[in-house]
């Protein structure tokens, strides 16, 4: 079930228009809460100028997520290959803050990874 979660994260990855494409996929239970690519702030879609809001921070915006969920998120190179995709500090942040325990990533190597995020029970 994983892989398939990766393959949806790697989708929507390629809708992204910035130079790092990267795709993320809300999950809890098997079932997809929801999806988003990472976006430039200047979007019509988004706010402020000349940055992007990362794959995680879109989605976070977009769905209120139950806590235990998980997360994958994956990035494309120029050529399509997965490449490392482990979420930064601040989205590690971001998702403990929002009742995300798992996060998986894709690696340069075409393998996953994870990060065990900090108990977010303390959110609900």
């Amino acid at each position: 079930m994983a892989h398939r979660h990766v393959t949806i994260a790697l989708k929507e990855a390629t809708r992204s228009q910035c130079r790092f494409r990267v795709g993320a996929v809300l999950v809890k239970g098997g079932r997809i809460l929801g999806r988003s690519c990472n976006r430039r702030r200047n979007s019509a879609r988004t706010d402020f100028r000349h940055a992007t809001f990362h794959a995680e921070e879109m989605l976070m915006r977009s769905i209120d997520a139950p806590r235990r969920s998980e997360v994958y998120v994956a990035r494309l190179s120029s050529t399509g290959a997965p490449m490392l995709a482990r979420p930064c500090p601040r989205c590690q942040h971001l998702l403990v803050s929002c009742g995300v325990t798992l996060a998986h990533y894709t690696t340069s190597t075409g393998t996953t990874g994870t990060v065990h995020l900090a108990d977010s029970n303390r959110r609900r």
